[in-house]
């Protein structure tokens, strides 16, 4: 039979606006080596300050993966949207 923990859950946040790609491959990089063994998946898309592109990602545990892949449509409004999942968050 499955038992579901109660410990593990998600996160979503929403940031409206452009962010800088550098600063936040900073703090994830931080996030990930504070708290990877209780972060079991990432993922997202983010608006990168002066790219046309979107930057979507992955991670899974201390595993990151991101590009650029298709560009953010006229009028669409541009925001970063991180979705994280593990334990004890």
């Amino acid at each position: 039979e499955h038992e579901h923990d109660n410990s593990v859950s998600s996160i979503s946040i929403i940031q409206p606006g452009n962010v800088d790609l550098e600063l936040v491959q900073k703090w994830v990089g931080q996030l990930l080596q504070e708290k990877g063994a209780q972060i079991y998946r990432m993922k997202g898309v983010l608006s990168i300050s002066n790219a046309d592109e979107k930057f979507v990602y992955q991670a899974v545990h201390m595993l990151f993966r991101g590009n650029f892949d298709d560009k953010w449509e006229a009028g669409e409004p541009r925001e970063s949207k991180l979705v994280f999942i593990g334990k004890n968050l």
